[in-house]
């Protein structure tokens, strides 16, 4: 008999745990976090937050309070490229931006360090419901047909207690203990080299001369890296990222190392440093064989790993953990049948597969491609937006045989498989953007002379909009152009925002219509 249940174990409590604890906390279920660390890391890691992952954190009206975390140059945006700080300057060019500039997203970027972000999706996944328990490490477990039977060791007294937990995730990193001791493997490039963190404190605002940039990518003899700062205005702590080659760790690197790679970013040999702490990582590209075995998933880096350039890793993390809790959800409700979760690699793997593709791609930039790898590059908002999900959670339409994994988000097609195109709203009077209202449940989105597929879409449990009844003109034309609908036809989204299925105009049953899609995306049928 177990110690204690719960519906959801979560392994892993940094972005990507802590994200899925937060989705299906809002999702209405309560799951359980371990974190073998005592406390949330102080490294940034990631540096930025995507579009598409302030999209999904807005509808969870955490936009302000990301934004109001953000890193402290994150004003400036633009990247400097030098020698050293004091040496010559190579070169400035854009960082990401904070409004999107296709209107694609309903958002922009916003430049928040892990360190920064984590906590936000904590304290919110708790207000919600979550238990997160911090240095507390799962050292075992075993699965049967009906659940996940774990073994947790408290780091404070080393105390043991087992968990009997309907799912297990899995999101405990790169080094992926939960995904190998189940024995699935992984493919893709390998490793490139390795990345260092070394946080510290110098008074550098002599050497950033009034300058403005958000990042300082430094090159010379000596070290190659990012130079960024981690406080405020009156602050001195910094962290440099240097690049180290493959094989190597941070752990040969004493302090002394560490003040010199830093004077050396800095370009002051007698530079007063203060280190306060280092740590790396692997620079690599793969991606699991698999996402699931029985009743464990996989999510984040011990799924797909790939290199920082771009900022696609964790933020992929982010949406798998979206894409995963309202399925989950759903199952564990009875609301949906176990098949559904089996959608979840269908959909994440192919995605997974193209964004590591893409990050190699920039990573490699920096030496040259060639032909063939040039003319796979997708432009940055093709990348987080474009994604075409082909499974059982979508119904597919006839004559749609195209098996491209992405499309032009900013030419959307509004087929089913995509996610739904930014649209603006008007609800009661008040403007609100689609994906403002994407959080939990599906809508049913109609054409002006859609009124036939109200009360069905009621009686399923299913939100409605009709798109006219209050919007201008111009966004009915917006919507009957980017959803490929008539003014009497339909479109059903799903709860991550991606559309399941539309009918292109009017329906003799729309109720019979709408239950047998429903049956089929929530695999009841």
């Amino acid at each position: 008999m177990a110690d204690e249940t719960t519906e959801v174990l979560i392994v892993g409590g940094s972005m990507v745990g802590l994200a899925q604890a937060l989705f299906l906390a809002r999702q209405g279920i309560r799951p359980l976090l371990v974190e073998r660390h005592a406390e949330i890391s102080a490294h940034p890691r990631a540096q930025a937050a995507s579009p598409r992952t302030m999209e999904l954190l807005r509808a969870l009206g955490l936009e302000d309070a990301v934004r109001a975390r953000e890193n402290p140059h994150a004003q400036y945006g633009d990247i400097l490229q030098a020698e050293s700080l004091t040496g010559a300057e190579l070169g400035r060019f854009d960082g990401p931006f904070r409004f999107d500039r296709h209107e694609v997203g309903t958002t922009g970027w916003t430049l928040i360090g892990q360190d920064r972000l984590e906590p936000v999706l904590r304290e919110r996944a708790e207000e919600l419901g979550a238990d997160i328990r911090f240095a507390t490490e799962m050292t075992e477990f075993t699965q049967d047909a009906d659940g996940v039977t774990a073994v947790l060791r408290s780091a404070d007294d080393g105390s043991e207690r087992t968990v009997r937990a309907r799912y297990l995730v899995a999101a405990d990193g790169s080094r992926a203990p939960i995904r190998t001791s189940l024995g699935i493997g992984h493919h893709g490039p390998g490793v490139f080299g390795r990345q260092m963190n070394i946080v510290f404190h110098a008074d550098l605002d002599p050497y950033v001369a009034g300058r403005t940039f958000f990042l300082c990518f430094v090159s010379n003899p000596v070290v190659k890296g990012v130079l960024g700062k981690l406080g405020g205005a009156d602050s001195d702590r910094w962290v440099l990222a240097p690049s180290l080659p493959p094989g190597s760790d941070h752990r040969v690197f004493g302090t002394e190392d560490c003040v010199e790679l830093v004077r050396a970013a800095v370009g002051v040999p007698d530079l007063p440093v203060t280190v306060e702490s280092a740590t790396s990582w692997e620079i690599a590209a793969w991606v699991a064989d698999r996402f699931r075995s029985g009743r464990v998933l996989l999510a984040g880096d011990c799924a797909h790993v790939m290199p920082p350039t771009g900022g696609f890793g964790g933020n992929m993390g982010i949406q798998d953990a979206h894409n995963l809790a309202w399925k989950l959800a759903r199952v564990l409700r009875g609301q949906a049948g176990p098949g559904l979760l089996d959608t979840y690699e269908q959909e994440r793997a192919p995605v997974a597969e193209f964004t590591v593709d893409q990050g190699v791609i920039r990573y490699l930039q920096r030496s040259g491609l060639d032909e063939a790898a040039a003319a796979r590059h997708r432009p940055e908002t093709t990348v987080l937006f474009g994604h075409v999900y082909r499974s059982d959670a979508v119904v597919q339409e006839a004559g749609d045989d195209d098996t491209a994994v992405v499309e032009d988000p900013t030419s959307p097609t509004g087929r089913p498989g995509t996610r739904a195109p930014h649209l603006p709203l008007v609800r009661e009077g008040k403007d609100v953007a689609l994906h403002d209202l994407l959080d939990g449940g599906f809508w049913l989105l109609t054409g002006p002379g859609g009124m036939a597929w109200q009360e069905p879409a009621a009686a399923l449990g299913l939100s409605f909009h009709r798109v006219g009844a209050e919007e201008p003109p111009e966004v009915v034309e917006r919507f009957l152009a980017r959803y490929g609908v008539q003014r009497t036809g339909a479109v059903l989204v799903r709860p991550d925002g991606f559309i399941a299925w539309r009918s292109g105009g009017a329906v003799g049953e729309p109720a019979g219509s709408l239950t047998a899609v429903l049956d089929t995306v929530l695999r009841l049928a």
